[in-house]
């Protein structure tokens, strides 16, 4: 076991308390400035006097309740297509159209208009519906050096790159009624760190990818000129 010091954990919290308060303002910006969000309302649907569920049969299933489905394994780059694809609003979240002022069937889509510094990805590994909930146990297999989200940006305004690099990775272990929080940190090269209340430890590269990442953090990658 490869235990650092103390001067090197506190240093090393130190840059990550203070990474942490710039990735919840760069999180505020991704969500107030970054997405814009489009409604509409198919002009077919005016004369449907209740709500079509057909439109939900394109969504991916994520679960069934009552029932243990194997782990599965879905690349980051499909977890960013289902979030920025077209979404139906179910029935309890209809729109209100202000023109005809009553509730309608509406389509929902989200776009990536600019990228920060530092980008924050949070997993959903929380599953709610009315009467059930569920934790999510896919394996998410995300890029460590090399995040390109350059075919994601609908507006391009003469950004250099949008290349990311991994270097913290906040883990979840446990269930809906309990569980444990652990960190691994990039601290240069190819080291790793495992943060999990007082113990720090070294980890290998190679095991910081797992079921349990619940929110991924990224910084931009410098272009070489």
């Amino acid at each position: 076991m490869d235990v650092v010091s103390s001067s090197s954990i506190h240093k090393t919290t130190t840059i990550y308390s203070r990474a942490t308060a710039r990735m919840f303002w760069s999180c505020l910006d991704l969500w107030i400035n970054l997405l814009s969000m489009e409604f509409a309302m198919q002009e077919s649907l005016k004369e449907l006097d209740v709500y079509d569920t057909c439109l939900l049969s394109s969504l991916p299933e994520v679960s069934k309740f009552g029932t243990k489905r194997p782990q599965e394994t879905v690349s980051l780059y499909k977890c960013l297509e289902a979030f920025l694809k077209e979404e139906p609003l179910g029935p309890d979240d209809m729109w209100y159209c202000p023109g005809c002022k009553e509730h309608r069937q509406a389509i929902k889509k989200l776009d990536l208009w600019r990228l920060p510094e530092i980008l924050v990805i949070h997993l959903k590994r929380f599953s709610y519906s009315r009467f059930m909930k569920n934790k999510l146990e896919a394996y998410v297999d995300f890029p460590i050096d090399g995040l390109d989200l350059s075919s994601y940006i609908s507006y391009t305004n003469g950004q250099t790159t949008y290349r990311y690099m991994l270097y913290a990775i906040s883990n979840h272990y446990g269930s809906m009624g309990g569980g444990h929080y652990t960190a691994y940190v990039h601290h240069g090269g190819d080291r790793w760190y495992d943060f999990d209340d007082s113990q720090v430890n070294k980890i290998s590269q190679e095991k910081i990818k797992t079921s349990a990442a619940y929110v991924l953090f990224y910084k931009r990658l410098v272009e070489d000129k």
